[in-house]
Protein backbone atom coordinates (compact mmCIF):
# COMPACT_ATOMS: atom_id res chain seq x y z
CA UNK A 1 0.00 0.00 0.00
CA UNK A 2 1.74 3.55 -0.90
CA UNK A 3 1.60 5.64 1.95
CA UNK A 4 0.62 9.15 1.51
CA UNK A 5 3.00 11.70 0.24
CA UNK A 6 1.63 15.05 1.53
CA UNK A 7 4.76 16.14 3.24
CA UNK A 8 4.05 18.49 6.49
CA UNK A 9 7.14 18.69 7.73
CA UNK A 10 7.46 20.58 4.67
CA UNK A 11 4.94 22.66 4.89
CA UNK A 12 6.23 23.39 8.42
CA UNK A 13 9.50 24.45 6.77
CA UNK A 14 8.31 26.79 4.65
CA UNK A 15 5.20 28.24 6.28
CA UNK A 16 5.13 31.64 7.32
CA UNK A 17 8.25 32.47 5.46
CA UNK A 18 7.85 33.06 1.63
CA UNK A 19 10.79 32.94 0.05
CA UNK A 20 11.40 36.38 -2.48
CA UNK A 21 12.92 35.48 -6.72
CA UNK A 22 10.14 32.71 -7.57
CA UNK A 23 10.17 32.11 -11.37
CA UNK A 24 6.52 31.60 -10.72
CA UNK A 25 4.04 31.90 -8.10
CA UNK A 26 0.74 29.90 -7.73
CA UNK A 27 -2.10 31.90 -5.70
CA UNK A 28 -4.35 29.43 -4.07
CA UNK A 29 -3.77 25.75 -3.92
CA UNK A 30 -6.96 23.82 -5.08
CA UNK A 31 -7.65 21.73 -8.00
CA UNK A 32 -6.51 24.07 -10.60
CA UNK A 33 -2.82 24.42 -9.08
CA UNK A 34 -2.75 20.90 -8.94
CA UNK A 35 -3.30 20.44 -12.37
CA UNK A 36 -1.51 23.67 -14.08
CA UNK A 37 1.57 22.24 -11.95
CA UNK A 38 1.58 19.02 -12.27
CA UNK A 39 1.31 19.52 -16.08
CA UNK A 40 4.14 21.58 -15.76
CA UNK A 41 6.39 19.99 -13.87
CA UNK A 42 5.97 16.41 -16.56
CA UNK A 43 6.63 18.90 -19.25
CA UNK A 44 10.44 20.20 -18.08
CA UNK A 45 11.22 16.41 -17.55
CA UNK A 46 10.80 16.83 -21.54
CA UNK A 47 12.52 20.34 -21.74
CA UNK A 48 14.91 20.57 -18.77
CA UNK A 49 15.36 23.98 -17.85
CA UNK A 50 19.34 25.11 -17.42
CA UNK A 51 18.79 25.53 -13.48
CA UNK A 52 16.53 24.39 -11.44
CA UNK A 53 12.94 26.48 -11.37
CA UNK A 54 11.92 28.84 -7.88
CA UNK A 55 8.17 28.05 -8.03
CA UNK A 56 6.33 29.21 -4.44
CA UNK A 57 2.31 28.24 -3.70
CA UNK A 58 0.07 30.25 -1.16
CA UNK A 59 -2.72 28.40 -0.36
CA UNK A 60 -4.57 29.38 2.96
CA UNK A 61 -5.57 26.15 4.24
CA UNK A 62 -3.41 23.44 5.13
CA UNK A 63 -4.72 21.10 2.99
CA UNK A 64 -2.71 22.34 -0.48
CA UNK A 65 -3.74 20.78 -3.59
CA UNK A 66 -6.95 18.97 -2.83
CA UNK A 67 -9.37 21.36 -3.40
CA UNK A 68 -12.43 22.86 -1.69
CA UNK A 69 -14.79 20.78 -2.60
CA UNK A 70 -12.40 17.62 -2.23
CA UNK A 71 -10.64 18.67 1.45
CA UNK A 72 -11.40 18.86 4.80
CA UNK A 73 -13.36 21.48 4.58
CA UNK A 74 -16.12 19.72 2.87
CA UNK A 75 -18.02 16.97 4.60
CA UNK A 76 -16.23 13.38 4.71
CA UNK A 77 -19.67 11.99 3.66
CA UNK A 78 -19.90 14.29 0.53
CA UNK A 79 -20.34 12.35 -2.57
CA UNK A 80 -19.43 13.36 -6.41
CA UNK A 81 -22.37 14.89 -8.10
CA UNK A 82 -21.91 12.88 -11.02
CA UNK A 83 -21.01 9.68 -12.06
CA UNK A 84 -16.65 8.57 -11.84
CA UNK A 85 -17.38 8.03 -15.96
CA UNK A 86 -18.56 11.65 -16.66
CA UNK A 87 -16.21 13.32 -13.81
CA UNK A 88 -13.19 13.35 -15.77
CA UNK A 89 -11.82 12.84 -19.20
CA UNK A 90 -10.64 9.46 -19.95
CA UNK A 91 -6.62 9.66 -19.65
CA UNK A 92 -7.48 11.18 -16.21
CA UNK A 93 -9.83 9.27 -15.21
CA UNK A 94 -7.45 5.98 -16.25
CA UNK A 95 -5.03 7.38 -13.89
CA UNK A 96 -7.49 7.96 -10.89
CA UNK A 97 -8.75 4.20 -10.78
CA UNK A 98 -5.45 2.75 -11.22
CA UNK A 99 -4.39 4.70 -8.01
CA UNK A 100 -7.75 3.90 -6.58
CA UNK A 101 -7.67 0.22 -7.20
CA UNK A 102 -4.47 0.11 -5.41
CA UNK A 103 -5.39 2.69 -2.59
CA UNK A 104 -8.77 1.42 -1.75
CA UNK A 105 -8.55 -0.54 1.24
CA UNK A 106 -6.79 2.87 2.72
CA UNK A 107 -9.15 5.38 2.13
CA UNK A 108 -12.57 3.28 2.38
CA UNK A 109 -11.37 2.39 5.96
CA UNK A 110 -11.16 6.27 6.38
CA UNK A 111 -14.42 6.56 4.95
CA UNK A 112 -16.40 3.75 6.79
CA UNK A 113 -14.65 4.65 10.62
CA UNK A 114 -16.76 8.24 10.20
CA UNK A 115 -19.56 6.75 8.41
CA UNK A 116 -23.07 8.10 9.21
CA UNK A 117 -26.13 6.08 8.45
CA UNK A 118 -26.20 6.97 5.01
CA UNK A 119 -22.61 6.69 4.41
CA UNK A 120 -22.49 2.98 6.16
CA UNK A 121 -25.62 2.13 3.34
CA UNK A 122 -23.35 3.64 0.29
CA UNK A 123 -20.67 1.32 1.94
CA UNK A 124 -22.82 -1.69 1.97
CA UNK A 125 -24.87 -1.01 -1.51
CA UNK A 126 -21.18 -0.80 -3.10
CA UNK A 127 -18.97 -3.04 -1.45
CA UNK A 128 -18.69 -5.50 -4.62
CA UNK A 129 -18.11 -3.45 -7.19
CA UNK A 130 -15.57 -1.73 -5.27
CA UNK A 131 -13.73 -5.57 -4.56
CA UNK A 132 -14.11 -5.80 -8.24
CA UNK A 133 -12.96 -2.21 -8.85
CA UNK A 134 -15.92 -1.50 -11.06
CA UNK A 135 -15.53 2.45 -10.07
CA UNK A 136 -17.21 4.36 -13.33
CA UNK A 137 -20.77 3.69 -12.80
CA UNK A 138 -20.39 5.29 -8.90
CA UNK A 139 -20.99 8.72 -7.18
CA UNK A 140 -17.76 8.02 -5.14
CA UNK A 141 -16.96 9.62 -1.97
CA UNK A 142 -15.26 13.37 -3.01
CA UNK A 143 -12.39 13.07 0.07
CA UNK A 144 -11.35 10.36 -2.02
CA UNK A 145 -10.44 12.38 -5.08
CA UNK A 146 -8.84 15.35 -2.96
CA UNK A 147 -6.19 11.88 -1.61
CA UNK A 148 -5.55 11.33 -4.52
CA UNK A 149 -4.73 15.01 -5.69
CA UNK A 150 -2.87 15.80 -3.56
CA UNK A 151 -0.42 12.50 -3.47
CA UNK A 152 -0.12 12.63 -6.77
CA UNK A 153 0.71 16.46 -6.98
CA UNK A 154 3.35 16.31 -3.63
CA UNK A 155 4.93 13.36 -5.53
CA UNK A 156 5.45 15.14 -8.36
CA UNK A 157 6.80 18.11 -7.13
CA UNK A 158 9.36 15.58 -5.26
CA UNK A 159 10.33 13.77 -8.16
CA UNK A 160 10.95 17.38 -9.86
CA UNK A 161 13.37 18.48 -6.70
CA UNK A 162 14.80 15.35 -7.25
CA UNK A 163 15.76 15.45 -10.58
CA UNK A 164 17.02 19.26 -10.35
CA UNK A 165 14.35 20.46 -12.98
CA UNK A 166 12.18 22.83 -9.67
CA UNK A 167 11.86 23.52 -6.35
CA UNK A 168 8.58 24.30 -5.18
CA UNK A 169 8.00 25.76 -1.51
CA UNK A 170 4.08 25.21 -0.07
CA UNK A 171 3.36 28.67 1.79
CA UNK A 172 0.27 28.47 4.17
CA UNK A 173 -0.78 32.15 4.10
CA UNK A 174 -3.19 34.70 2.04
CA UNK A 175 -2.55 36.90 -0.90
CA UNK A 176 -3.74 39.90 0.30
CA UNK A 177 -3.00 41.97 -3.04
CA UNK A 178 -0.70 42.08 -6.15
CA UNK A 179 1.27 44.70 -7.79
CA UNK A 180 3.16 45.10 -11.43
CA UNK A 181 7.57 45.24 -10.19
CA UNK A 182 10.39 45.29 -11.84
CA UNK A 183 10.36 41.77 -14.12
CA UNK A 184 7.16 40.80 -12.61
CA UNK A 185 4.67 41.26 -10.09
CA UNK A 186 4.95 41.74 -5.99
CA UNK A 187 2.71 39.63 -4.17
CA UNK A 188 2.00 41.33 -0.25
CA UNK A 189 1.04 38.56 1.76
CA UNK A 190 0.44 37.94 6.09
CA UNK A 191 4.10 37.28 6.91
CA UNK A 192 5.53 39.17 3.95
CA UNK A 193 6.30 40.05 0.41
CA UNK A 194 7.21 37.94 -2.51
CA UNK A 195 8.54 38.77 -5.73
CA UNK A 196 7.99 36.47 -8.68
CA UNK A 197 8.23 36.43 -12.68
CA UNK A 198 4.61 35.07 -13.20
CA UNK A 199 1.73 34.47 -11.15
CA UNK A 200 -0.93 31.59 -11.88
CA UNK A 201 -3.94 33.04 -10.31
CA UNK A 202 -6.18 30.26 -9.41
CA UNK A 203 -7.82 30.80 -6.07
CA UNK A 204 -11.30 29.05 -7.05
CA UNK A 205 -15.14 30.01 -7.24
CA UNK A 206 -15.37 33.45 -5.84
CA UNK A 207 -16.41 33.32 -2.26
CA UNK A 208 -20.07 33.09 -1.37
CA UNK A 209 -22.47 36.01 -1.55
CA UNK A 210 -23.03 36.63 2.36
CA UNK A 211 -26.68 36.92 2.93
CA UNK A 212 -27.66 36.51 6.34
CA UNK A 213 -26.83 38.80 9.48
CA UNK A 214 -24.56 38.12 11.44
CA UNK A 215 -25.26 35.32 14.42
CA UNK A 216 -25.13 37.70 17.67
CA UNK A 217 -28.24 38.70 16.42
CA UNK A 218 -29.80 35.50 16.41
CA UNK A 219 -27.69 33.45 18.55
CA UNK A 220 -30.27 30.72 19.28
CA UNK A 221 -30.68 30.41 15.51
CA UNK A 222 -27.89 28.85 13.49
CA UNK A 223 -27.36 30.80 10.30
CA UNK A 224 -24.20 29.56 8.39
CA UNK A 225 -23.58 31.76 5.48
CA UNK A 226 -20.75 29.86 4.12
CA UNK A 227 -21.49 26.29 4.46
CA UNK A 228 -18.52 24.67 2.23
CA UNK A 229 -15.62 27.10 4.04
CA UNK A 230 -16.22 24.25 6.33
CA UNK A 231 -18.49 21.99 6.56
CA UNK A 232 -17.79 20.77 10.51
CA UNK A 233 -17.68 24.36 12.08
CA UNK A 234 -21.33 24.95 10.37
CA UNK A 235 -22.48 21.36 11.71
CA UNK A 236 -21.47 22.48 14.94
CA UNK A 237 -23.63 25.57 14.54
CA UNK A 238 -26.55 23.48 13.54
CA UNK A 239 -26.55 21.26 16.06
CA UNK A 240 -27.61 22.93 19.57
CA UNK A 241 -29.94 24.52 17.35
CA UNK A 242 -32.09 21.63 16.56
CA UNK A 243 -31.42 20.24 19.73
CA UNK A 244 -32.81 22.65 21.54
CA UNK A 245 -36.17 22.62 23.55
CA UNK A 246 -39.12 24.52 21.39
CA UNK A 247 -41.77 26.57 23.27
CA UNK A 248 -44.38 25.06 20.41
CA UNK A 249 -43.32 21.64 20.24
CA UNK A 250 -43.05 21.40 16.77
CA UNK A 251 -39.90 19.72 15.06
CA UNK A 252 -36.92 21.74 14.17
CA UNK A 253 -37.40 23.41 10.88
CA UNK A 254 -33.73 23.98 8.38
CA UNK A 255 -34.50 26.70 5.77
CA UNK A 256 -31.67 26.17 2.51
CA UNK A 257 -31.57 29.06 0.42
CA UNK A 258 -30.59 27.85 -3.58
CA UNK A 259 -31.32 24.94 -5.34
CA UNK A 260 -28.30 23.48 -6.84
CA UNK A 261 -25.90 20.66 -5.92
CA UNK A 262 -24.52 22.63 -3.16
CA UNK A 263 -28.40 22.29 -1.49
CA UNK A 264 -28.27 18.61 -2.18
CA UNK A 265 -24.98 18.14 -0.87
CA UNK A 266 -25.43 20.05 2.63
CA UNK A 267 -29.03 18.15 2.60
CA UNK A 268 -27.01 14.42 1.99
CA UNK A 269 -24.42 15.54 5.01
CA UNK A 270 -27.26 16.48 7.10
CA UNK A 271 -29.10 13.14 7.24
CA UNK A 272 -25.95 11.29 7.59
CA UNK A 273 -25.52 12.71 11.21
CA UNK A 274 -25.90 10.92 14.50
CA UNK A 275 -28.23 13.26 15.54
CA UNK A 276 -31.66 12.42 16.24
CA UNK A 277 -33.65 15.80 16.47
CA UNK A 278 -32.12 16.11 12.54
CA UNK A 279 -33.73 12.84 11.55
CA UNK A 280 -37.30 14.93 13.15
CA UNK A 281 -36.44 17.85 11.44
CA UNK A 282 -38.29 19.50 8.47
CA UNK A 283 -36.68 21.26 5.25
CA UNK A 284 -37.55 24.13 3.28
CA UNK A 285 -35.65 24.78 0.16
CA UNK A 286 -36.04 28.04 -1.25
CA UNK A 287 -34.70 28.47 -4.43
CA UNK A 288 -35.52 31.47 -7.60
CA UNK A 289 -37.74 28.15 -9.34
CA UNK A 290 -38.29 25.74 -6.55
CA UNK A 291 -36.53 22.76 -7.72
CA UNK A 292 -34.01 20.81 -6.42
CA UNK A 293 -31.58 18.81 -9.29
CA UNK A 294 -33.22 15.79 -10.80
CA UNK A 295 -32.22 12.37 -9.83
CA UNK A 296 -29.75 10.92 -12.26
CA UNK A 297 -31.28 7.26 -12.87
CA UNK A 298 -29.31 4.25 -12.92
CA UNK A 299 -27.07 3.12 -16.04
CA UNK A 300 -29.90 2.68 -18.40
CA UNK A 301 -30.42 3.69 -22.57
CA UNK A 302 -32.50 6.68 -22.65
CA UNK A 303 -34.87 7.20 -25.68
CA UNK A 304 -33.50 8.24 -28.75
CA UNK A 305 -34.33 12.34 -28.93
CA UNK A 306 -34.03 14.94 -31.37
CA UNK A 307 -33.18 18.55 -30.12
CA UNK A 308 -35.66 20.00 -32.49
CA UNK A 309 -36.22 23.44 -31.62
CA UNK A 310 -32.32 23.68 -31.59
CA UNK A 311 -31.81 22.03 -34.55
CA UNK A 312 -34.34 24.03 -36.91
CA UNK A 313 -32.08 27.34 -35.50
CA UNK A 314 -28.74 25.93 -37.34
CA UNK A 315 -30.61 25.92 -40.77
CA UNK A 316 -32.19 29.76 -40.02
CA UNK A 317 -31.37 33.48 -39.61
CA UNK A 318 -28.21 34.17 -38.61
CA UNK A 319 -28.04 32.30 -34.96
CA UNK A 320 -28.10 34.72 -31.42
CA UNK A 321 -26.87 33.55 -27.91
CA UNK A 322 -30.52 34.07 -26.77
CA UNK A 323 -31.77 32.54 -28.93
CA UNK A 324 -29.70 29.49 -29.06
CA UNK A 325 -30.85 29.35 -24.89
CA UNK A 326 -34.25 29.51 -25.45
CA UNK A 327 -34.52 26.96 -27.86
CA UNK A 328 -32.80 24.42 -25.34
CA UNK A 329 -34.76 25.62 -22.97
CA UNK A 330 -37.81 24.78 -25.25
CA UNK A 331 -36.03 21.15 -25.95
CA UNK A 332 -35.88 20.79 -22.09
CA UNK A 333 -39.83 21.35 -21.65
CA UNK A 334 -40.53 19.16 -25.06
CA UNK A 335 -38.60 16.06 -23.26
CA UNK A 336 -40.22 16.42 -20.06
CA UNK A 337 -42.98 15.73 -22.43
CA UNK A 338 -41.84 12.67 -23.61
CA UNK A 339 -41.29 11.13 -20.29
CA UNK A 340 -37.42 12.10 -20.22
CA UNK A 341 -35.17 13.40 -17.46
CA UNK A 342 -32.83 16.56 -18.01
CA UNK A 343 -30.35 13.79 -17.53
CA UNK A 344 -31.89 11.61 -20.73
CA UNK A 345 -31.74 15.13 -22.97
CA UNK A 346 -28.61 16.64 -21.62
CA UNK A 347 -26.26 14.69 -23.71
CA UNK A 348 -28.06 15.79 -27.40
CA UNK A 349 -28.96 19.01 -26.63
CA UNK A 350 -25.65 19.62 -25.34
CA UNK A 351 -24.17 18.07 -28.94
CA UNK A 352 -26.34 20.93 -30.58
CA UNK A 353 -25.81 23.32 -28.34
CA UNK A 354 -22.16 22.97 -29.29
CA UNK A 355 -22.63 23.10 -33.20
CA UNK A 356 -24.64 26.37 -32.64
CA UNK A 357 -21.82 28.50 -30.72
CA UNK A 358 -19.58 28.03 -33.12
CA UNK A 359 -21.59 29.92 -35.54
CA UNK A 360 -22.12 32.90 -33.25
CA UNK A 361 -20.28 35.86 -33.73
CA UNK A 362 -17.58 36.71 -31.16
CA UNK A 363 -20.11 39.35 -29.18
CA UNK A 364 -22.45 36.83 -29.28
CA UNK A 365 -20.18 33.86 -28.06
CA UNK A 366 -19.44 36.09 -25.25
CA UNK A 367 -22.74 36.76 -24.59
CA UNK A 368 -23.82 32.77 -23.97
CA UNK A 369 -20.54 32.57 -21.74
CA UNK A 370 -21.16 34.99 -19.71
CA UNK A 371 -24.76 35.01 -19.32
CA UNK A 372 -27.07 32.36 -20.88
CA UNK A 373 -24.22 29.14 -20.19
CA UNK A 374 -24.64 29.22 -16.68
CA UNK A 375 -28.15 29.89 -16.87
CA UNK A 376 -28.50 26.47 -19.00
CA UNK A 377 -26.75 25.14 -16.62
CA UNK A 378 -29.15 26.12 -13.87
CA UNK A 379 -31.73 24.02 -16.26
CA UNK A 380 -29.81 21.04 -16.27
CA UNK A 381 -28.95 20.12 -12.44
CA UNK A 382 -29.25 16.67 -11.77
CA UNK A 383 -28.03 14.39 -9.00
CA UNK A 384 -26.81 10.89 -8.06
CA UNK A 385 -29.14 8.28 -6.74
CA UNK A 386 -27.87 8.87 -2.89
CA UNK A 387 -28.47 12.16 -3.09
CA UNK A 388 -31.97 12.22 -4.39
CA UNK A 389 -32.63 9.44 -2.52
CA UNK A 390 -32.65 11.73 0.57
CA UNK A 391 -34.57 13.84 -1.27
CA UNK A 392 -37.35 11.61 -2.75
CA UNK A 393 -37.54 10.42 1.26
CA UNK A 394 -38.21 13.81 2.99
CA UNK A 395 -40.34 14.27 0.29
CA UNK A 396 -42.66 10.83 1.10
CA UNK A 397 -42.51 11.81 4.85
CA UNK A 398 -43.84 15.30 4.20
CA UNK A 399 -40.30 16.28 5.67
CA UNK A 400 -39.51 18.46 2.93
CA UNK A 401 -40.61 21.71 1.12
CA UNK A 402 -39.52 23.36 -2.19
CA UNK A 403 -40.83 26.88 -2.07
CA UNK A 404 -39.64 29.21 -5.31
CA UNK A 405 -38.92 32.94 -4.44
CA UNK A 406 -36.20 35.20 -3.68
CA UNK A 407 -34.43 35.32 -0.34
CA UNK A 408 -34.55 38.63 1.01
CA UNK A 409 -33.60 38.16 5.15
CA UNK A 410 -34.65 36.65 8.55
CA UNK A 411 -36.31 38.49 11.16
CA UNK A 412 -37.01 38.09 14.76
CA UNK A 413 -40.37 35.67 15.35
CA UNK A 414 -39.70 34.97 18.75
CA UNK A 415 -38.01 32.98 21.20
CA UNK A 416 -38.89 29.92 19.01
CA UNK A 417 -37.13 30.96 15.84
CA UNK A 418 -36.53 33.50 13.20
CA UNK A 419 -39.29 34.68 9.96
CA UNK A 420 -37.40 33.80 6.71
CA UNK A 421 -38.66 36.61 3.97
CA UNK A 422 -39.10 36.24 0.50
CA UNK A 423 -40.49 37.79 -2.32
CA UNK A 424 -42.70 35.70 -5.19
CA UNK A 425 -43.84 37.23 -7.84
CA UNK A 426 -43.56 40.60 -6.59
CA UNK A 427 -45.41 39.93 -3.34
CA UNK A 428 -43.66 39.63 -0.11
CA UNK A 429 -43.73 36.64 2.41
CA UNK A 430 -42.68 34.91 5.18
CA UNK A 431 -42.06 30.88 5.34
CA UNK A 432 -44.87 29.65 7.46
CA UNK A 433 -42.93 27.75 10.04
CA UNK A 434 -40.17 30.18 11.82
CA UNK A 435 -36.64 28.72 11.37
CA UNK A 436 -34.36 27.10 13.34
CA UNK A 437 -31.27 26.55 11.20
CA UNK A 438 -30.76 28.71 8.12
CA UNK A 439 -28.23 27.89 5.47
CA UNK A 440 -27.01 30.16 2.67
CA UNK A 441 -26.36 27.60 -0.13
CA UNK A 442 -27.30 30.25 -3.45
CA UNK A 443 -23.52 30.53 -4.18
CA UNK A 444 -21.16 33.47 -5.29
CA UNK A 445 -22.61 36.77 -6.41
CA UNK A 446 -22.92 36.83 -10.46
CA UNK A 447 -20.36 39.61 -10.77
CA UNK A 448 -16.60 39.58 -9.35
CA UNK A 449 -17.08 43.12 -7.82
CA UNK A 450 -19.55 42.51 -5.61
CA UNK A 451 -18.15 38.91 -4.92
CA UNK A 452 -16.39 40.03 -1.16
CA UNK A 453 -12.93 38.90 -1.95
CA UNK A 454 -10.05 41.42 -1.24
CA UNK A 455 -7.54 40.31 -3.80
CA UNK A 456 -10.05 40.45 -6.80
CA UNK A 457 -11.27 43.54 -5.99
CA UNK A 458 -8.10 45.25 -5.80
CA UNK A 459 -6.72 43.08 -9.63
CA UNK A 460 -9.99 44.92 -10.50
CA UNK A 461 -10.21 48.04 -9.33
CA UNK A 462 -5.72 48.56 -9.99
CA UNK A 463 -6.01 47.90 -13.46
CA UNK A 464 -4.20 44.94 -13.36
CA UNK A 465 -6.70 42.58 -14.42
CA UNK A 466 -10.06 43.63 -15.87
CA UNK A 467 -13.82 41.64 -15.60
CA UNK A 468 -15.55 39.64 -18.56
CA UNK A 469 -18.25 41.53 -20.48
CA UNK A 470 -20.75 40.38 -18.04
CA UNK A 471 -18.90 40.13 -15.15
CA UNK A 472 -18.23 36.72 -13.55
CA UNK A 473 -15.03 35.94 -14.83
CA UNK A 474 -11.35 37.54 -15.25
CA UNK A 475 -10.94 38.02 -18.91
CA UNK A 476 -7.87 36.72 -20.50
CA UNK A 477 -6.07 35.70 -24.09
CA UNK A 478 -5.98 32.58 -25.96
CA UNK A 479 -3.02 31.71 -23.38
CA UNK A 480 -5.15 32.56 -20.27
CA UNK A 481 -3.19 35.15 -19.78
CA UNK A 482 -5.15 38.44 -17.75
CA UNK A 483 -1.76 40.41 -18.01
CA UNK A 484 1.64 39.90 -19.04
CA UNK A 485 2.67 37.06 -17.46
CA UNK A 486 -0.46 36.90 -14.94
CA UNK A 487 -2.51 33.97 -15.99
CA UNK A 488 -5.77 32.44 -14.54
CA UNK A 489 -7.08 28.91 -14.09
CA UNK A 490 -10.45 27.51 -12.66
CA UNK A 491 -13.67 29.24 -11.92
CA UNK A 492 -12.45 32.65 -12.85
CA UNK A 493 -12.31 31.82 -16.23
CA UNK A 494 -15.54 31.89 -16.59
CA UNK A 495 -17.34 33.98 -19.24
CA UNK A 496 -14.17 34.22 -21.75
CA UNK A 497 -14.00 33.48 -25.40
CA UNK A 498 -10.62 31.05 -25.64
CA UNK A 499 -9.78 30.13 -29.05
CA UNK A 500 -13.21 30.11 -30.34
CA UNK A 501 -14.61 28.17 -27.26
CA UNK A 502 -16.96 29.84 -25.00
CA UNK A 503 -16.17 28.77 -21.15
CA UNK A 504 -18.74 28.52 -18.53
CA UNK A 505 -19.00 26.13 -15.19
CA UNK A 506 -15.35 26.03 -15.19
CA UNK A 507 -15.78 24.56 -11.65
CA UNK A 508 -16.18 21.15 -13.69
CA UNK A 509 -13.13 18.38 -12.53
CA UNK A 510 -13.01 17.58 -15.96
CA UNK A 511 -12.17 21.40 -17.40
CA UNK A 512 -10.04 22.17 -15.00
CA UNK A 513 -7.79 18.80 -15.68
CA UNK A 514 -7.63 19.24 -19.58
CA UNK A 515 -6.98 23.31 -19.69
CA UNK A 516 -4.93 23.38 -16.11
CA UNK A 517 -2.80 20.73 -18.07
CA UNK A 518 -2.14 22.20 -20.99
CA UNK A 519 -1.56 25.63 -19.39
CA UNK A 520 1.22 23.95 -17.20
CA UNK A 521 3.13 22.73 -20.49
CA UNK A 522 2.64 26.26 -21.80
CA UNK A 523 4.36 27.46 -18.57
CA UNK A 524 6.83 25.19 -18.87
CA UNK A 525 8.05 26.12 -22.34
CA UNK A 526 7.90 29.69 -21.35
CA UNK A 527 9.90 29.30 -18.04
CA UNK A 528 12.51 27.02 -19.56
CA UNK A 529 13.51 29.55 -22.31
CA UNK A 530 13.46 32.07 -20.16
Amino acid sequence: MAAPVHDASRMERTAGRPTADHDLVFVGAGASTAYVLMGLLAALEDRPPAAPLRIGVVEREPDAFSGIAYGGRAARASLLITSLRDFLPDDERALFVAWLASNKDRVFTEFVAEAGPLSVRWWARHRAELDLDEFESLYLPRHVFGTYLMERTWRAIARAEAAGLARTDVVQDEVGSIERAAGGYLLHTGSGDVRTGQVVLATGSPPVLPRLPPRHEHPAVALVDDPFGGMAAAVELIRPAVQRPRLSGRPPHVVLIGGNAGTMDVLYHLNDLDVPALQQAVFTVLSPRGELPERMEDEHEPLPFSPEHLLALDHGDPVEAVGVFRAALADIARGRDLGLSVADTLRPISRAVGQLLGRLPRQEALEFAGRWGGELGRHQRRAGREYSEVVERLGTDGRLHQVPGRFLDVRDASPDGVHVRFEQDGRLLDLDLPADVVVNCAGPARELRQAGSTLLSQLLTSGICRATPFGGGIAVDACLEAAPGLFVMGPLLAGNLVNGAPLWHMEHCGRISSYGSALGADLARRLAAA
